[in-house]
């Protein structure tokens, strides 16, 4: 290795450590404020950071999906600043054309509405339009399931690969109606928080939920950017 290059990761490791020590002073002084929650967000979003940047060589942007306008996914927007929006949130894809080599998406967060609170005139109530579709799905989910159970009712020996594939499914609606559950007080998108991410982001089971707003929604929506960011 020559001389430039052995300065040159010289300087790297000494910001890594300098950056390492300010990221741990600020642990600290949460952890000193009692600021337990904030600490423990940030200390979740820094390892899926790291991930996601170990990760972006072998991402394969081909196979996380084509999305099209409207369409309804899960993102983690992450620890952020203020009043930007961090954590885990359902987003409406604004997107009108998307392709297997395009490795972003433009989106609008979602919250559940929370009694008490004044929302930004920017903001769109979608009612439980979500609330209901996820809960149809989740229905059809269940029926499925039973059916199989129906079925392996008849089998005497049922293998274990399949009692755990039942399992996990039975995990997963659980979790689903949890999820969902939350979404009963209506869902607001939020229009001054669009925002561009990364698919690296995008959880992987949001395919197979396949859930698109109403035109009708976006109408209201395209209005409200109109309005908050045009005219």
């Amino acid at each position: 290795m020559n001389e430039d290059k052995i300065k040159l990761k010289n300087n790297v490791i000494l910001h890594k450590d300098n950056s390492l020590n300010r990221l741990n002073l600020s642990f600290l002084k949460h952890i000193e404020l009692s600021e337990y929650k904030k600490s423990e967000l940030l200390a979740y979003w820094i390892h899926d950071f790291a991930e996601y940047h170990d990760e972006e060589r072998t991402f394969n942007i081909a196979k996380s999906g084509i999305y099209s306008r409207g369409d309804v996914i899960k993102v983690n927007l992450g620890f952020n600043i203020g009043n930007e929006l961090g954590g885990l949130h359902y987003c409406i894809v604004l997107n009108k054309y998307d392709n297997t080599r395009n490795g972003a998406l433009n989106i609008i967060p979602l919250t559940s509405r929370k009694d008490n609170k004044k929302y930004d005139s920017s903001s769109v109530n979608l009612g439980k339009e979500l609330y209901n579709i996820f809960q149809c799905k989740i229905e059809k989910e269940k029926l499925k399931l039973q059916e199989i159970l129906v079925e392996l009712e008849k089998i005497e020996n049922v293998s274990i690969n399949i009692q755990n594939t039942i399992e996990k499914e039975q995990k997963y609606i659980a979790k689903m109606e949890k999820e969902i559950g939350k979404m009963k007080k209506d869902s607001i998108a939020l229009i001054n928080q669009i925002s561009t991410i990364s698919k690296q982001r995008i959880f992987k089971d949001t395919v197979r939920r396949n859930v698109k707003i109403s035109n009708a929604s976006l109408d209201l929506i395209d209005k409200q950017i109109i309005k908050f960011f045009t005219k």
